[in-house]
């Protein structure tokens, strides 16, 4: 079985590449401190660099993250070891129920699945699986799937570059692992929204990730709306939704008819989460979705959560992270910049002791 993930107990950094911008962070961790941020940045790229989530032209790739580290890194990477995030509109991710058994007749049964709910070929996907729950009744699983062919491509550019790359996972499980860290959704399950530039991705978390969707909507989106809805300039745009989003302001409601598609999407999109916890999880687990969990940059948004909750009746928060994870010495990003390095941020903590779980 091709494995997403394999670890080795040395430091390494996280690496989020997205549609036309890559965030790289290393955190470093000491028994009785602080996780400290010893290096981060990021580097933009043409988004022709990537296409179907395969990188097809690694020396743009290169030359970003050759400017990255040459000319936009506050603070210093000292591992060549990359935990990288995958788009998670480019992986599948499936819950399975299985009854007890062992290793061996668990690959077998994921290969089973993917083949039955997986439109790749088995022979054109490398497979994982995570433990969410397993007891004397049965096991509860996450699988996913990556096709090799972004895998390699990734894997290909890392070597070219001289990285050791570690670790390969959708951008939602370190989102998770963050949100995990944080402690912040308790005992009570939540929606996990992570807000990109040209895809939103959603996930049910309960105790651990549980399943994942994407939907085709972002902030690029959002502001082509704000474009055509108030015949402004981009640049105008991007200034008017960064400043003052879907706050109060003159033009409010002429910005929320602008994106009402865009808005309309999420709020579906986190609907259907919702419903696919009620309908099949909540009854083995006994709760129900308590609040919405956003990151990612386009999280912050003025007026984006509380519009949210207003919609959707239930609490929604900004993830913040910086109160465990520490910038030391190295002057800390703008409140919407750090939002931006949540996932990097997520990858830099990964554990190596998870390989032997």
């Amino acid at each position: 079985m091709g494995n997403l993930k394999f670890y080795r107990d040395e430091p390494l950094f996280g690496l989020d590449i997205g549609y036309s911008s890559m965030k790289a962070m290393q955190i470093e961790s000491a028994p009785g401190k602080p996780l400290t941020v010893i290096g981060y940045g990021t580097s933009t790229f043409e988004p022709a660099a990537i296409e179907n989530g395969v990188i097809v032209k690694p020396h743009l790739i290169a030359e970003a993250m050759h400017n990255l580290f040459e000319k936009s890194l506050t603070g210093a990477i000292t591992s060549r070891r990359v935990a990288c995030a995958l788009p998670t509109s480019r992986t599948f991710s499936r819950p399975m129920k299985l009854p007890p058994m062992d290793h061996e007749a668990i690959t077998e049964a994921i290969h089973l699945e993917a083949e039955q709910y997986i439109p790749i070929p088995l022979t054109n996907l490398y497979l994982d699986y995570e433990i969410t729950h397993q007891d004397p009744q049965g096991i509860e699983l996450l699988l996913v799937a990556a096709s090799k062919s972004i895998i390699d491509s990734y894997h290909k550019t890392f070597e070219a570059l001289e990285l050791e790359p570690v670790v390969f996972e959708p951008s939602i499980n370190a989102a998770s692992r963050i949100v995990q860290m944080e402690g912040v959704s308790g005992s009570e399950p939540a929606i996990i929204v992570d807000v990109g530039s040209s895809t939103t991705d959603i996930a049910v978390f309960d105790k651990t990730l549980l399943v994942a969707s994407t939907i085709n909507d972002g902030g690029e989106n959002i502001t082509d709306q704000i474009c055509q809805g108030l015949h402004l300039t981009r640049q105008q745009a991007i200034d008017l939704k960064n400043e003052y989003g879907i706050s109060y302001s003159e033009r409010q409601q002429r910005i929320i008819d602008a994106i009402k598609p865009s808005l309309e999407t999420l709020t579906e999109g986190i609907q259907k989460s919702i419903r696919y916890y009620a309908e099949r999880a909540s009854n083995k687990m006994g709760g129900q979705i308590s609040q919405i969990i956003m990151v990612g940059g386009g999280s912050v948004m003025p007026g984006l959560s509380q519009y949210l909750s207003k919609e959707l009746r239930l609490p929604t928060h900004i993830l913040d992270p910086w109160q465990k994870i520490q910038f030391g010495h190295l002057a800390m990003p703008s409140e919407a910049d750090r939002a931006i390095f949540t996932i990097a941020a997520g990858e830099a903590i990964v554990n190596p002791a998870e390989a032997l779980k």
